[in-house]
């Protein structure tokens, strides 16, 4: 190690120097002497002049003045903050201060908010999937109690063992209109019904025919404004009676309309004599004794020009869904006075009808269907049976 130049007066001495021009003395404070630790006296006898540490004390440092960077404005969005979203430019003042505009609350999605979403798509999931499966096993069983059934029936018809059955839907009719709305309302909800009903009421117009009306089930759909008269007939008094009482009811000064308890295929009198512009049948084949003649005795009813539209309910597009049909069609029958398995598109061609549109849901069982009368002389104008009456 070098010896120190002459005239190096120490450490403490340089420090003192160099600080007393550039930084001024602080003012003296009255304060008690404390001792001080041994190895610090030690040090400062060897380090410092006592000329010199009388001035400025030993364990001064240079002050620098603190100098702040500018940093930029950090302006947070209202309802926004580093853990609810990003950080959005400061809105534009208002042109208009005295009016108050109302502040749209947050759309954003807390993380509560997004795990309850998440949670509700996996139980809605979870739940159609448990549904279709259940329906697909109970599909699968009635199918294979069809096929024996069937098998069963055919052989004790052949061998005379068994007749086939003859059932009176008339009566089975009068026996359920009591119970009939509140029995089939959640099923048709949950099939859709209620908007197949719509919408095959939407466009009538004119003098309407409804033939089988049961209940009426159909009248919450009527375009009234549109309808010049409505005529309904169903071969079960008790529920004619009954969707006469609600037809009233929800069309109270509603005047043109007619009730007649009959068969559809009879002879039927519109309001003007020459016919009706729009025909309408809901769930009526499957019940009718002679579904041909009854669609033939539609057509006549229906004026040229006119529309017959139909919602019936038969045969699927599947044969292993027409084997269950086929199975229960009796007890069906003879629970709810319909036979589920008839042919509505063989029906459809015996009778002749001009069939425009034919859409077809639930595995191909319920047909909604649109047809036309076929072309008749223009002196035949009058509606069948109007001479005679």
């Amino acid at each position: 190690m070098a010896p120190p130049k002459k005239g190096f007066k120490g450490f403490g001495e340089w420090d003192s120097t160099s600080t007393s021009k550039e930084v001024p003395s602080a003012p003296k404070e009255h304060t008690k002497p404390t001792s001080a630790p041994e190895s610090t006296r030690h040090s400062s006898r060897r380090t410092s002049n006592p000329a010199t540490s009388k001035q400025t004390p030993s364990n001064t440092r240079p002050r620098f003045p603190k100098v702040e960077r500018a940093q930029p404005p950090r302006i947070l969005a209202q309802g926004h903050g580093p853990s609810r979203g990003p950080l959005r430019p400061p809105a534009p003042k208002q042109k208009y201060p005295n009016i108050v505009l109302e502040e749209r609350p947050s759309t954003a999605l807390t993380a509560a908010q997004k795990v309850k979403r998440v949670k509700g798509i996996y139980w809605i999931t979870g739940i159609g999937v448990y549904a279709l499966s259940s329906y697909g096993v109970y599909l699968y069983i009635q199918y294979g109690k069809a096929v024996k059934l069937n098998e069963e029936n055919e052989k004790q018809y052949k061998l005379g063992m068994k007749n086939r059955p003859e059932i009176d839907t008339n009566k089975v009719y009068e026996n359920i209109s009591g119970k009939y709305d509140s029995n089939v309302r959640w099923s048709e909800f949950f099939m859709g019904m209620p908007l197949l009903r719509r919408w095959m009421l939407w466009g009538l117009q004119g003098d309407v025919l409804e033939a089988s009306a049961g209940t009426g089930r159909n009248n919450s759909y009527y375009p009234i404004r549109n309808c010049k008269s409505v005529t309904m007939v169903d071969n079960s008094p008790n529920m004619l009676t009954i969707a006469k009482d609600d037809f009233e009811r929800r069309y109270p000064r509603y005047g043109h309309i007619s009730f007649a308890p009959q068969d559809a295929s009879q002879p039927i009198k519109s309001p003007s004599g020459e016919g009706f512009d729009r025909v309408i049948q809901t769930m009526g084949l499957c019940s009718q004794k002679c579904p041909v003649e009854t669609l033939q005795n539609l057509e006549q009813h229906c004026k040229p020009g006119g529309k017959i539209l139909l919602l019936e309910h038969g045969r699927s597009h599947y044969e292993w869904l027409n084997d269950i049909l086929d199975a229960y069609v009796v007890d069906h029958a003879r629970n709810w006075g319909c036979f589920w398995n008839r042919d509505i598109g063989g029906l459809l061609e015996e009778s002749g009808l001009v069939v425009t549109k034919i859409s077809r849901f639930h595995l191909g069982t319920t047909w909604l269907i649109e047809a036309s009368p076929r072309p008749r002389e223009q002196d035949q104008t009058s509606e069948p049976g109007s001479e005679s009456k």
